[in-house]
Order: C-alpha cells, then structure tokens, then sequence
C-alpha cells in the first residue's frame, strides 16, 4: 500500500532500505539523549524536525532539477500529511522526554513498538495483508519487545520512562502509518518532506502550552551533535520511506522497528546501562527474528 501506483515490488530493496533506517534511528537515538539533556525535549524534537528537512530537501531539490519528481496527488497529501505530522510531533516529543528522564535501552525499546500501531492500522484502515509467516514473525519481534520492556526499572534501579517510551510508540506507530498514505500520494522524499515540515507545529504549539521558549545548544561540539542527530534522524525516515516505496510495510516496518538493539547496545557500551536478563533475551529474540523475516521475505 505505501508504494505509488505503478511501482514494482522489491522485498530485498524494502529490506535493505529498512536496515538503513534501524542503523540511522539506533546511533541517532542515542545521540539524542545528550542533546535533550543540554537544551531540554521540546527543543530538542523542534530542532531536529527542522534541521532534519535538509535531507529530504536535497533529494526533492534533485528530483526537480532532473525533471524525475514524481506525479503528486495533492488532495491525499492535504488529508494524511496534517494527520501524520500531528501524531509524529506528538511521538517525538515523548520520546526525547523518556531519553532525557529514563534509562535509553528501556525507552529506545518501549517507543520501537510503534511496529505493533503501524502494522495494525495498515491492516484495519488500508487493506494491507500478512502472510501466515510473515505473522508469526511479526509476533516474534512484538515479543521480543515485549521482553525488552518488561521491567520498571534497570538492574542499577535507574528510572525506565517507560510511559514516555509508551506514549512515543502511539505517536510514531500513527504518524508512519499515515506517512505511508503520503508516500502513495507524492513520492517518498516529498512525503518526508511534507510531514516533517508540518510537524514541527504540533511541537510548537506544546513548547507555548508549557511556557517554554526554543533553546540552543551552546559551543562546536554541541551544535556538531545536534546537526548529526538530525541528519541520522532523517536519514532513517529517508530509509524507512524508500523502504515502503519498494515494498510493503509490513516487510520494511519489522526491520527498522529493530533500532533499540543498536541504541541499547551504545548505552550499555558507552552509559554503563545494566539491562536484566529477560531484556537481553528480548534482545536476542528481536535480531533472530528481524533476521528470519529477511531470509524469508527475501526468498
């Protein structure tokens, strides 16, 4: 459903373009703890919408200039484009707040289940279909989640944030579930484009709620960490989006949605973070299946 109309089906360029979101989302969530931690979340999911825009800019910017911009269907874009970026400005700030306040391997894990919301919703409201296998993977990664979110706190009794994790995960789920529909519409470097632009007014709009004013990080290198975290952001919305342009969502979504293993395994690397034992063997359990779920699609 996410592809635009005509374009073949590729399952191993799905997969591909997914694995280049996991990476892109895994490091830049990350990242963006530090970030969060200098200027606060609501900037934070403000300055990274906005410079994220670069990226799919220059794709749109090249399309044009080469004349390959593909035909847009302006009246699906005025609809699903506005609803995505609500629930995406919504999505991202809970996020960044549960990495400000929580432990990055539990909210990185929690706020991934936006695979569960972005499968169901293609299913109920676009007529999307999974095979008998493709299910029981699915279930297998959903679970494997489950595992790595399972407990309130870390072995170290760190605060998990994990509510802030789970309002993340409705957000996103939404957000990329609509984003598809624009993609269909207009192409997936404009749908990026769109979506990311329109929802920094939703973040906004929250930031005047609370009475908070935009904050900037201050020095080189926090401007340098706060520019690589908008660029692997949107580099991993550029993947997903290529991803579902070749193939179905329910194909690219299982693969991208894996990016807490590359984010827990930074925080217990680098922030000395303790999971339990159940939140390993998620871990495990997510790879195997995201694994699996290539070899299968792929053959």
């Amino acid at each position: 459903m996410a592809r635009r109309k005509g374009a073949p089906i590729d399952p191993l360029a799905g997969i591909l373009w997914g694995a280049v979101g996991l990476v892109c989302w895994g490091t830049g969530d990350y990242l963006a703890r530090f970030v969060a931690m200098r200027v606060g979340s609501l900037s934070t999911a403000l300055l990274i919408q906005v410079l994220g825009l670069s990226v799919p800019l220059a794709f749109v910017l090249v399309y044009l200039v080469a004349g390959s911009l593909p035909d847009v269907d302006w009246r699906a874009v005025a609809v699903w484009a506005p609803l995505s970026a609500a629930f995406l400005g919504g999505g991202y700030a809970s996020f960044y707040t549960g990495l400000q306040r929580g432990a990055v391997t539990i909210v990185s894990s929690a706020s991934s289940a936006w695979l569960a919301v972005t499968v169901i919703v293609a299913v109920l409201l676009f007529g999307e279909r999974v095979s008998a296998g493709q299910g029981l993977l699915l279930a297998m990664v959903l679970g494997g989640i489950l595992m790595l979110s399972a407990h309130p706190s870390t072995r170290t009794g760190q605060s998990t944030g994990m509510l802030w994790g789970l309002g993340a995960t409705v957000g996103l789920g939404m957000a990329l579930a609509f984003l598809d529909q624009v993609t269909e519409a207009a192409g997936p470097m404009l749908a990026v484009l769109v979506v990311r632009a329109l929802s920094t007014v939703p973040i906004a709009a929250l930031m005047r709620t609370q009475g908070e004013s935009l904050r900037l990080p201050s020095g080189g290198k926090a401007l340098l960490l706060l520019s690589a975290v908008a660029l692997l952001d949107a580099g991993g919305f550029v993947g997903f989006n290529l991803g579902v342009d070749a193939a179905p969502v329910s194909v690219v979504a299982p693969v991208a949605s894996a990016h807490p293993v590359v984010t827990g395994g930074l925080a217990v690397l680098l922030l000395r973070e303790r999971p339990r034992v159940l939140q390993w063997t998620g871990a495990a359990v997510t790879v195997a299946a995201v694994i699996a779920l290539s070899a299968f699609t792929g053959g």
